[in-house]
Order: C-alpha cells, then sequence, then structure tokens
C-alpha cells in the first residue's frame, strides 16, 4: 500500500493517544487549532499536556485495567518540514479491574461540527473496553455517560491547554471525492454522538 501524502492543516496539530492492550499498540487520534497561531513548542507542550492529563483523568478511570496508556504525543501539522513533537508521559493502566474485552473491541466515539460542515464526521474507537461494561453485544449506559461527559469536557478544556484562549478541537478533512486536498478543510467540533449502541471492532486500526 502506498504512504498516504501529508496534508496541512493550518494552525493545526495532531494530538495522538497511544496505548498497549494484549501487546497490540491501540491509539487514536484527535485534531486541534492553534487560537494564537503561529505555532510553537511551548503551544505544542501545552496541548499534549492537556490532552493527557484529561485522558488520565477522565477517561482512563473508566478503562479496563488491562489497557496501558504510555503516552500522548502532539504535532505541529502545519507543514511537512515541521519538527515540532511533544510527547507527554503517562504511563498509567485503565481503573476498571472487571477484566477486558479483546483489543478488536471498541466504543465508537463520534464527533460533529457546526451546521455548514460539508465533510463526514471523525471518531475515535475507544480501546480497554471493561468486560462490565458490556451487556451481550451492547454497551451499558453507564459507560456511555462517562465516555460522553469526558469527551463533552474536552470541548471547553482546548481553550485551557495553555495561555487562554489556547486551542480549539477541530473535526477535520483530508479528501474530496476520494482525491486528497492540499490543504485539510476542518469545523470546530459542537456534538459527541453514539452512532450505534454495540460495540465495534477494531480490526482495521489494530497494526
Amino acid at each position: 500500500m502506498a504512504p498516504q501524502p501529508f496534508v496541512p492543516l493550518a494552525d493545526g496539530a495532531q494530538v495522538e493517544i497511544m496505548g498497549v492492550q494484549g501487546g497490540e499498540v491501540v491509539e487514536n487520534r484527535l485534531w486541534f487549532i492553534t487560537r494564537q497561531p503561529p505555532l510553537d513548542l511551548v503551544q505544542v507542550a501545552a496541548l499534549a499536556t492537556g490532552v493527557g492529563d484529561w485522558w488520565a483523568a477522565q477517561v482512563l478511570p473508566h478503562l479496563s485495567d488491562g489497557y496501558f496508556c504510555a503516552l500522548v504525543r502532539a504535532t505541529d501539522w502545519t507543514t511537512p518540514s515541521s519538527f515540532i513533537i511533544f510527547d507527554y508521559d503517562i504511563n498509567t493502566a485503565g481503573g476498571n479491574s472487571s477484566g477486558i474485552h479483546s483489543a478488536n473491541v471498541s466504543v465508537r466515539v463520534r464527533f460533529k461540527g457546526t451546521s455548514s460542515q460539508t465533510f463526514p464526521s471523525n471518531s475515535n474507537f475507544v480501546p480497554g473496553i471493561p468486560l462490565d461494561a458490556v451487556d451481550g453485544n451492547k454497551y451499558t449506559n453507564t459507560f456511555k455517560s462517562a465516555l460522553f461527559n469526558a469527551y463533552v469536557n474536552l470541548i471547553d478544556l482546548a481553550s485551557g491547554f495553555g495561555v487562554f484562549p489556547a486551542w480549539r478541537w477541530v473535526i477535520t478533512s483530508r479528501q474530496l471525492d476520494k482525491a486528497y486536498r492540499s490543504t485539510q478543510e476542518f469545523s470546530r467540533t459542537d456534538f459527541i454522538q453514539f452512532p450505534s449502541p454495540y460495540v465495534s471492532p477494531r480490526r482495521k486500526r489494530l497494526p
């Protein structure tokens, strides 16, 4: 498979939440736009730290202790020649001790933008699903509420990841009609949704 081209995001940064589960690397990605351009290392470091602290405090406690979050990495995505990258170590396991589903089991959390958004929404496929968070093939309302509250909180928290107003969490699009754009389109994140009450397969997102 040919490598995907780099598609820049104006005034933007990519954040990767990197974990390990059952010997497999599992990660999710989020996108942010600085509200105080141009980007520098101080801003990128604050973003990684902010997202890492959010994940550790609001998401990790609800995930299985069989899932281990290693780090959160923020990368300047304005140009392919940028080397502004900051790793924020988490090194913490989830807080639920009921056991863990396999690494290909996740819960899809979808992010929807403003009404003017013309491209598909973004999603996270949350790993580390505890055994007691699933009834049959459906995840519980308690687990759903915990994830919903955490991701909703991130919308407002982003502005405080650094000197206020610091960042805006956005939804992005790299392609139009199956062709890569020259620059990513984006829309601010307004809504958190759960498109299915059932757990989602994660096979395509495993290495």
